[in-house]
Order: structure tokens, then sequence, then C-alpha cells
């Protein structure tokens, strides 16, 4: 009668048992859950480097100095902090973009610097020596000789005309003798320069120097029943038509002794300046008028300066 009340008291205690082993399981599970729960957030916070260290130093600060406090989310903390020390380390690249887009094409180049010091020279060879050796001495040797003094001078400026026409020039009266015409073909020759202007007659210096001046002049007398001994005709190559002040070059022929149609020649040398011009003139005295004939010459040439 008495072992009946001792079986339903064991079947009693055993299922109390299981009904607590049930709890301690549901609450290990909840455990697991707050534990993945807190991790998960975690990782949300770790966009910030700076942030994820002082949380987790905040929250192992009080953890680590009770060790019978350790519970699974400070030992995830603690692994994570020290996985990622030494040869464990991450290296994280930069989130930093440019502020300034692609890059541009290259840019000219730059001015050219400065040229250099000389570089050394190179020895000469000994037959360049010997070379170099006998032209000094030939050059010494041929001090004082002037290469130039026998060539042939260049003639830089010179000029021919010939009288265009008939000039006639009245009694008692001095006339410029112009238009003179241009230089034939096989005259051109002798034309160097241009400083002769056909329709004046006048030539103009170029330079200043000396200049070999000439004048051929055909001239005709009108009537010579009327002249008279000391009647006379007067050509001269004058400097800017000045032919009483300034020096010439003249000629002076009698008419009565000339007679008909006779000629007059007129060479010399002249310095002229620059700019200067010189032209034939005739001065006739006499009674009656003259004609100087086409074709009657005016050159001139520069000697030397």
């Amino acid at each position: 009668m008495l072992a009946r009340p001792t079986q339903g008291r064991r079947s009693q205690g055993g299922a109390e048992g299981q009904l607590g082993l049930t709890l301690m399981m549901m609450m290990m599970m909840m455990m697991v859950v707050a534990v993945v729960a807190e991790a998960a957030s975690v990782e949300e916070v770790e966009s910030e480097e700076s942030e994820e260290v002082l949380e987790e130093e905040e929250i192992l600060e009080p953890l680590t100095s009770d060790l019978s406090r350790v519970s699974p989310l400070s030992s995830w903390l603690i692994f994570r902090r020290n996985s990622n020390k030494g040869d464990n380390r991450r290296t994280k690249g930069t989130r930093r973009t440019s502020k300034h887009g692609l890059p541009g094409p290259p840019g000219p180049p730059g001015p050219q610097g400065p040229r250099g010091p000389p570089g050394p020279t190179a020895p000469l060879l000994p037959q360049q020596q010997m070379v170099l050796q006998e032209l000094q001495l030939r050059l010494k040797d041929m001090e004082g000789v002037c290469f130039q003094c026998d060539a042939t001078p260049r003639v830089s400026t010179s000029f021919l005309g010939r009288l265009l026409q008939d000039v006639v020039v009245p009694r008692r009266s001095l006339l410029e003798l112009q238009p003179f015409s241009q230089p034939l073909d096989s005259e051109r020759s002798l034309q160097r320069g241009r400083s002769f202007n056909s329709s004046s007659g006048r030539f103009t210096a170029a330079v200043s120097g000396f200049y070999q001046l000439t004048a051929s002049l055909l001239i005709e007398s009108g009537d010579r029943v009327h002249a008279r001994p000391r009647d006379s005709v007067r050509a001269a190559v004058c400097i800017e038509s000045l032919c009483q002040s300034n020096l010439s070059v003249d000629s002076v022929v009698g008419v009565a002794a000339a007679g008909g149609t006779f000629s007059i020649l007129l060479t010399g040398t002249l310095h002229l300046q620059a700019a200067e011009y010189v032209s034939v003139f005739v001065d006739n005295s006499s009674g009656s008028a003259l004609s100087v004939l086409q074709d009657s010459l005016f050159s001139g040439i520069l000697l030397g300066v």
C-alpha cells in the first residue's frame, strides 16, 4: 500500500526535469540569436574605422576588467580587433576621388634652355699638327703682301651718252646740252650704275671720289661771212651748273679760225662730292647761232675715292 505513492512522486519529478531542460535550451537559442543580431549591428557600424575602434574600446574596457563576465559578444569583438593586426592587417584602398576630373593632354614643350659650356677639344693628330705649323709659317712669310694690288680694279660707276638731236645755241648765250639718247646695245657694257639722267644730260655722283669726264662735241657754224677774229666758242663740263665759280673742264675754240664744221674735245678729272652733278655747257660768244650736232658724246668713269 505504501509503494504506490512513491512511484507517483518519481514520475512527477522526471517531468519537471524535462521541462527545465527544455527551458535551458530555449534560453541558449535566444542568446545565440542575440549574439548574431549584435554582430550584424557591429558590421553596419564598420563604415568609419575611427568610430569602430572607439566603440570596441568602450565595450572591451569593462569586459576585460572582469574575466568572470566574459560573454560571446566580447569574445567576438576581441577576435575582430586582433584579426586586423600584424601580418593579418588588411589594407584599404583610398576612397577619395580626384576633384579635377580626368587628366588632359600634355602641354607644349617649354623654351630651350641656355647652351652649356663647350666640351673639351679633341687633341690633334701628329699629321694635323704638322700641317697647322706649316700653314702658320707660310702666313708669317706672307705678311705685308697685298693680294689685290696686282689685281685689275673693278669699275663700279661709268656712263656714256650721245646727244639725241641737234641743239641750236643762239649767239652770245650759254646753253646746257640735253637731251641724250639711251645707250645702244653695243654700248651697254660701258654703263655701270644708274647715275646718268639722259633727259637732263646730268651725271650725279653716287659716292665722293675722282671722276674722269670727257665730252666730244661736233659744232657747225651758221654763217662764215659775219665771223670776226674775236668770236669764239667755249665748251665746259661744269659742277652744279656753276661754270664761273666752280672748277670745270673746258676748252675754247675760235670760230673764224675753225670755220664750217669743227669739233671740241674736253677731257679731265674732277673731284665730286656725293650727290653733286656735272653737265656740259656751250658758251657761244660769236655773232651768229651755232648748232651742236647729233651724236656728240658725253662720258665719265669713277677713278677712285
